[in-house]
């Protein structure tokens, strides 16, 4: 008999949600999308992992809650966050159903000193190549520029976005 707390529970999710990986699963996650982990000697259900999230990555996301003493306020080239791949899953592109993972919820709430709800997601399906974009935190960038009555201008791009090797 499966434990009552992994009982499944269909959400709706915001639009894109992010599965963190290291970059050593680039190559194949580029190749054949996420796929659902099977782990057939554990509670847990088999699925691929989301964060279900408006906000760009920090210390509560998993694994990095698991860092412990990491002073977040302390971002440099050395940034943990900085690591890892964030794969924007665009659910529009997939018909793929998702659910609370409450070991998620439950394992991270009390460790992110909140409960995280519907934080943590999970989908039984895979997802396709063409859902996904990478995403990094990298250097920021900026430039000035010269309007047109000598004005000049500042543009900026922050270390969050879209990544292209």
């Amino acid at each position: 008999m499966r434990n009552a707390l992994f009982v499944p529970r269909k959400i709706q999710t915001n639009r894109f949600l992010f599965h963190v990986s290291h970059p050593a699963c680039r190559e194949g996650i580029q190749k054949y999308g996420l796929l659902v982990n099977e782990k057939s000697y554990s509670e847990i259900p088999a699925g691929v992992y989301a964060h279900n999230l408006l906000t760009e990555p920090d210390y509560h996301w998993y694994p990095f809650v698991l860092i412990g003493d990491y002073d977040p306020g302390c971002i440099n080239d050395n940034d943990p966050l900085k690591l890892y791949d964030f794969w924007r899953i665009d659910t529009q592109k997939i018909e793929n159903n998702w659910y609370i993972d409450y070991a998620g919820r439950y394992d991270f709430g009390h460790l992110i000193g909140y409960d995280p709800k519907d934080m943590y997601i999970y989908t039984d399906k895979d997802v396709s190549i063409r859902a996904l974009q990478l995403f990094r935190l990298q250097n920021d960038q900026s430039w000035q520029f010269e309007g047109v009555k000598g004005a000049v201008h500042y543009r900026g791009i922050g270390e969050f976005r879209p990544y292209i090797e």
